[in-house]
Parts: structure tokens; sequence; C-alpha cells
């Protein structure tokens, strides 16, 4: 299982304050409900593209396990798109028709492809938003339809965070990830068990932690468990 939580930040200022280290367990495992289910498993790591020229940065992933169902919950934060390594800002202002921009323009070939993802499933798309969110009269142009469901829920990483936790899906496909094991997703007639995982690329990495109910505060101590790598890229 995955969950997305909102954090206050890039990758680099993840990276910088230790943010992986101060991530609260959900009070309910994601997959089988139970309260208070959920211990430590440790992290794993991915690559996420940096806010500026052709550059990105490693990042821990916090990991769960529940000793009930014994699934792994993973916490990614919503700079990053689940199975994508460009992060969530640069992906907003490429679908939202800017084309200019030192990120932008490092990651054309990439953003390119996400673009034809994202026309590919717009039928789709603009379905489960009818269905489940009431946007009934969205444009037509994918340009307008990106613009007008970002500004909705209040921008590209809060898009993706709500897609994802209500209904199991997000703009450029359905994973495995956020569905209950057992149970099949909604609005949908297939699913990738997996995904595409963000490539590890041999490019560095550097090293004001934003408000969020999913980060404990500095001050609170934080055991840590060596992750088993058991989880592919999320």
């Amino acid at each position: 299982m995955q969950v997305i939580f909102a954090f206050n930040g890039d990758p680099e200022d993840y990276v910088r304050s230790d943010a992986h280290l101060k991530v609260c367990r959900p009070k309910a495992c994601p997959n089988c409900r139970k309260s208070r289910t959920l211990r430590a498993l440790g992290y794993y790591s991915r690559w996420v593209s940096s806010s500026a020229r052709r550059k990105t940065t490693l990042v821990s992933i916090r990991r769960f396990r529940c000793h009930a169902c014994r699934l792994s919950t993973s916490m990614l934060p919503d700079f990053a798109q689940p199975y994508r390594l460009v992060a969530t800002d640069t992906v907003e202002q490429y679908l939202g028709g800017s084309k200019c921009g030192e990120a932008v323009a490092a990651w054309a070939d990439l953003l390119e492809v996400y673009q034809r993802r994202f026309d590919e499933r717009l039928p789709w798309t603009t379905s489960v938003l009818s269905s489940s969110y009431g946007l009934v009269e969205l444009p037509q142009a994918a340009v307008e339809v990106w613009c007008e469901i970002c500004g909705y829920f209040g921008g590209a990483r809060c898009l993706t965070l709500r897609l994802a936790g209500d209904v199991g899906v997000t703009v450029f496909g359905i994973y495995q990830c956020h569905h209950p094991a057992g149970r099949l997703p909604v609005h949908t007639t297939g699913v990738f068990p997996y995904g595409r995982a963000p490539p590890t690329l041999p490019h560095g990495h550097d090293n004001d932690l934003g408000t969020s109910p999913w980060l404990r505060s500095s001050a609170t101590s934080v055991a840590t468990t060596a992750s088993s790598g058991e989880d592919t890229q999320m």
C-alpha cells in the first residue's frame, strides 16, 4: 500500500531536514483498516527530479508493516509522483501549458511522455472526476482540463493526493499499491500491478520542514530500522 502525504517543500528540503525520520505512521492500516497495527519497517530509496537543471535527488521513503495483515505501507511525500521521476511541481507547470523554465526544459523529453499519457487517459479521468467529485462540465482541451482540476483541488500535489487516497487512481494510471489487497479498483478495466519505477540515474543528490500531520516535530526522537528492500520504487 502507499499513502501520499502533504510536505511543504521540495525534495532537497526533505533530504536536508531529514524529514524521512519524522514521518508518522497512519492510525489504521490502509489495507485491512485495523487500528494501531502498523510497525516500523525502515525505508526504501527513490529518485525525484530537482527543481532546477537536469538533476535528481535521492529521497528515503518511510515504510511500515501491519502485524495483522502483514502488508507494508509506504509514505510518499506529495512532491513526488507515484512511479514517475519528474517532480509534481514540474509536471504541473508543463501540463498547464508552460514550456519555459529551467526544470521544464531539463526534463522536456520525459514530460512529453507524461503529456501523451495524460491525453490518452483524459476521457477516463474526466469520467472519474464527474462520478466521484461532481465535476461534470469540464473543458474539452487537455490543458484546460488540467488547469481546471488543479484549480479545483488546490494544485497538482493535492490533486494526486486526493485521487490516490479517495478513489485509488492517478491521472497517469491505476496502481495496485493504492488499493487494499483483494479489492477491485473502481472505474477501471485494468490495473498496473507495480507500475514503472523511476529509473535509478547516476545523478548526484543534495542534502524546513513544513507543517504536515504525517510529520513529527524535530524534537521527537524516532527509532529507525534498516530497510529490507522488499518494495519496488513507488
